[in-house]
């Protein structure tokens, strides 16, 4: 009931195309951070959006639900081979910063082109992480001739087992299970060796991108869960020299604790209030930046321009080549005719992406009549 009426509101909008960007966007983080409440309900709207929009609408978000039940299939048979191998001491070099037990991954193996295109390079792992991966990578590509694998590191999680000292009067060591993401996992593991750090090292030995590094650093030294000490005050990031320091005095009542991420607009502000050398905010968690579009909107994604784009010459093209000459207002009419089911073309942007076939010479203009179009065959 609650679904039909949201598909009812979704109705009146005129960008459905902006809508499916940033619902795709959501439902990866979702899907991939098992945060969905209801499966069923998942797949149930987008029934209702193939429903309302027809199956080109909803074919990526059918696709990543069918790569979320192939990867827990491919999981599945991952560990039955592990556990043919009988391997419980690994004999990697690299797993020895692991006590020489091998790390436990779980692969989501993804389409490209149904999720959000993020190309965000891979950080620099830990080799005991590293080592898991170079081996679910030769048991896959093995099975699966013909396909490459392009990690996301950038949309990982992790569990993390963090032993800290003692409390006064006990000699016991604290255990607690660190629920992070990748590049928290990855910040976390150079201070296995080191108690403190600065912001420049740390960069250099994780390559994550400067606003993420910035904001998965604040998100571990916010004061509810401070496993890390700032160097500089206030909240903010004073600069490359910035230091952080293993704090050995954390405690938390849960053993087992989520450390939640702060929000990119305010690690943004806390670097930008802190000092100079602080880094601007962009979209975060794999959403597509903003730009102002030649379409007279504010601001999609874009991907969503490209998008636009490529719709609008596909729709022009083919109308031309089944009238073969149109005036311009007709053909204006045509394609926001076809074209709002998804979005409504502005005149202006119609004309722009026209003159760009006519440059291509898909179109020509008559010579009697200039606002009279011809298909080149």
């Amino acid at each position: 009931m609650e679904l039909d009426r949201v598909i009812v509101i979704f109705r009146y909008l005129s960008d459905k195309d902006v809508f499916e960007a940033y619902y795709k966007n959501h439902l990866a983080k979702r899907l991939l951070g098992n945060k969905s409440g209801s499966e069923e309900a998942e797949r149930a709207m987008v029934s209702l959006l193939k429903a309302e929009c027809g199956y080109q609408f909803t074919s990526k978000l059918e696709g990543m639900f069918n790569d979320m039940r192939i990867s827990k299939e491919t999981a599945e048979k991952y560990r039955s081979h592990k556990k043919s191998l009988n391997n419980t001491v690994s004999n990697d070099s690299r797993d020895a910063e692991n006590g020489g037990k091998p790390v436990d991954v779980e692969v989501s193996v993804l389409t490209t082109g149904y999720w959000p295109s993020q190309n965000v390079a891979p950080c620099i792992l830990p080799p005991a992480v590293k080592a898991a991966m170079d081996r679910f990578q030769k048991y896959y590509l093995n099975t699966y001739t013909g396909r490459k694998l392009s990690w996301q590191t950038s949309t990982g999680s992790a569990e993390i087992r963090a032993t800290f000292h003692p409390q006064k009067g006990s000699s016991k060591p604290r255990r607690h299970d660190l629920s992070v993401t990748t590049y928290q996992m990855c910040i976390l593991v150079l201070f296995n060796t080191r108690d403190t750090l600065t912001l420049k090292q740390i960069r250099d030995e994780t390559n994550i991108p400067e606003e993420e590094l910035r904001r998965h650093l604040v998100s571990l030294c916010t004061p509810k869960h401070r496993i890390l000490r700032k160097g500089s005050k206030g909240k903010g990031i004073s600069g490359d020299d910035d230091t952080f320091t293993y704090n050995a005095d954390y405690t938390s009542k849960m053993t087992r604790v989520k450390v939640p991420m702060v929000s990119m607009r305010d690690a943004s502000s806390a670097s930008s209030g802190g000092a100079k050398g602080a880094g601007s905010a962009s979209a975060a968690g794999g959403a597509s930046k903003s730009a102002g579009l030649v379409d007279g909107s504010a601001s999609v994604p874009l991907s969503v321009e490209e998008d636009r784009r490529h719709l609008l010459e596909a729709a022009i093209v083919r109308i031309m080549k089944a009238r073969k000459v149109l005036n311009h207002n007709d053909l204006v009419a045509e394609v926001t005719r076809q074209l709002s089911g998804r979005f409504v073309p502005p005149p202006q942007f119609v004309k722009k992406r026209v003159e760009s076939l006519i440059e291509r010479e898909y179109l020509e203009r008559d010579e009697a009549d200039r606002r009279v179009y011809r298909y080149m065959a």
